[in-house]
């Protein structure tokens, strides 16, 4: 089975890199989103709010390690862009032969992928 190339992307947080806890949670929130709770007349509701491995299909290997189609990568980069100083990151090409995580990560595209 001949795979399809894929980008492995890792990161760690240098956590006293951070001004504050408020300024990591920031960090984890664009990329992660998280939800939001709001009290009011005495009732609760809670929104969810999108980061951006939301918006980027990808299959998570580990706590800071996923996977994803080569062409969404200028978008992670971007993100990690703004937060080079508190924030390393790699990326790694990968060849990818599970069709389960090349749906993961290019769903609704067509055609067969490669065997």
């Amino acid at each position: 089975m001949a795979g399809e190339k894929a980008d492995l992307l890792t990161y760690n947080t240098k956590k006293e890199m951070f001004d504050s806890v408020y300024e990591r949670n920031k960090f984890y929130r664009g990329l992660f989103g998280y939800t939001q709770t709001v009290k009011k007349d005495g009732k609760k509701y809670e929104y969810e709010k999108d980061g951006l491995m939301d918006e980027i299909p990808n299959t998570r290997i580990d706590d800071s390690v996923f996977i994803l189609a080569k062409k969404n990568t200028p978008r992670i980069l971007e993100y990690f862009k703004g937060w080079e100083n508190k924030v390393s990151h790699h990326v790694f090409t990968v060849i990818i032969e599970d069709r389960e995580i090349l749906r993961q990560i290019r769903p609704g595209e067509k055609g067969e992928f490669k065997e």
